[in-house]
């Protein structure tokens, strides 16, 4: 499982008014069975569990030494217009680092929903079609987005909801393992009274 995070770092390098006026809704919406923007974290964890069309694969609770993880996939759930070998779910923990004068730490969800396929031309080219199909759909809905290529290996969309730094949705598609591609959706947040919010760096608000 740590290939995904890895791919993640690599490709990757709350709220204001009710969820539906969010500019996640649509996303949110569009490409998850369920989430923790309408439910809480605890709930939405709970019904990852309870889900048959989910089946959980590693699940480490949060301890002193260790971050929250959770993966597994999805049957009979595609919320992609290729067909994906694999639909995987990873919720992990993880620590970053502001960039602010005192350097400060702080705590984040990465949600990841991502669609593998095998490697080829066709599938090659069914990844990169949806990822610039969910740029076509969902990049009017944020304030803006900053785009990066890499070379060969893919591209990646960072989105911005105005005033806040820290892009709460990245999009990726690229070659995941030397066998497979992928789409990649990560929604980054934070747990606040075990509710899911945008995350807000030093200073900002």
């Amino acid at each position: 499982m740590s290939k995904i995070l890895l791919y993640t770092t690599f490709m990757l390098c709350m709220c204001f008014g009710s969820q539906a006026q969010s500019p996640l809704h649509s996303v949110l919406k569009t490409y998850f069975r369920a989430h923790p923007f309408d439910m809480r974290f605890s709930s939405f964890v709970t019904s990852l569990q309870q889900d048959p069309w989910f089946t959980v694969e590693t699940y480490d609770r949060r301890t002193d030494s260790t971050f929250f993880f959770l993966t597994g996939s999805y049957k009979n759930f595609n919320p992609f217009r290729y067909l994906p070998k694999e639909v995987k779910l990873v919720v992990a923990e993880e620590q970053i680092i502001y960039t602010d004068s005192l350097k400060t730490h702080d705590t984040i969800i990465n949600l990841q929903i991502m669609g593998l396929t095998d490697t080829g031309i066709v599938n090659r080219k069914a990844v990169e079609k949806e990822f610039k199909r969910f740029h076509n759909n969902q990049a009017d809905r944020f304030s803006n987005s900053v785009h990066q290529t890499f070379e060969d290996m893919g591209e990646i969309y960072y989105y911005f909801i105005s005033p806040l730094s820290i892009p709460p949705v990245s999009i990726a598609w690229g070659r995941f393992d030397t066998n497979q591609y992928t789409f990649t959706i990560t929604i980054r947040f934070k747990i606040k009274e075990n509710m899911a919010n945008y995350i807000v760096a030093p200073g900002e608000l």
